[in-house]
Order: structure tokens, then C-alpha cells, then sequence
């Protein structure tokens, strides 16, 4: 079985934060999670930008093990399309970012 990384990069509609972050966090994440069976997601807020001007300051990984990752997206995709996941009307769709990643290579960890 194959192991993913699901990413998003986002932003939230100015004055909107709040509604925002509530909705990442207790209904977009369980959803796509509990929906999907993936292994577990987490959300991350930009420290310090070093290179590139991506303007989005937070980050979702979601860790996902399947053996057809383009069908879990096009699941996604169709649950999207019906209604059947909790839109927000708090996040910039203009700037959002996704992407899936597959591992490449051994994990490295400090030697010792």
C-alpha cells in the first residue's frame, strides 16, 4: 500500500480568521479524515517564509495509505461536487494550494 501526503496550503478571507480556523479545525479535518479513512491530518501556521512568495501562512498534511490514491481524490472530489462535506465561505479559494505527494526514498533521522 502505497503512503501519501495530501497537502493544502490556504488563507482565510480577511476578517473572517475565526470562522476560518473553526471550521479547519472541527469540521474540515474529522470530515475528510473520518469520511476518508486516512491515517490522521494536522494544521500548521507559517513562522517565517525563506524563499519562494507563496502568500498562504497555513499548512494542512493530511497522511493517507492507499492503493489507488487517484481514486480517494476523485472520491473527494465527487463528495465535494454533492454537497456532502461542509463548505466554508471564511477561506480565499483564490490562493488555496493541493497537492498529493507520494514518499520518495528512506525517512533520514540523525545518526546515532
Amino acid at each position: 500500500m502505497g503512503k501519501f501526503k495530501l497537502i493544502a496550503l490556504t488563507t482565510p478571507k480577511p476578517g473572517r480568521e475565526d470562522d476560518y480556523h473553526h471550521w479547519y479545525d472541527n469540521t474540515h479535518l474529522p470530515e475528510l479524515v473520518n469520511t476518508f479513512g486516512m491515517n490522521g491530518a494536522q494544521r500548521y501556521e507559517l513562522v517565517a517564509r525563506l524563499v519562494g512568495d507563496d502568500s498562504n501562512p497555513y499548512l494542512a498534511i493530511y497522511d493517507i495509505e492507499t492503493d489507488d490514491p487517484m481514486a480517494l481524490l476523485g472520491a473527494i472530489g465527487k463528495a465535494t461536487a454533492a454537497g456532502e462535506l461542509t463548505p466554508s465561505d471564511a477561506q480565499d479559494m483564490a490562493t488555496c494550494y493541493t497537492a498529493l505527494f507520494t514518499e520518495r526514498g528512506d525517512r533520514v533521522v540523525p545518526a546515532g
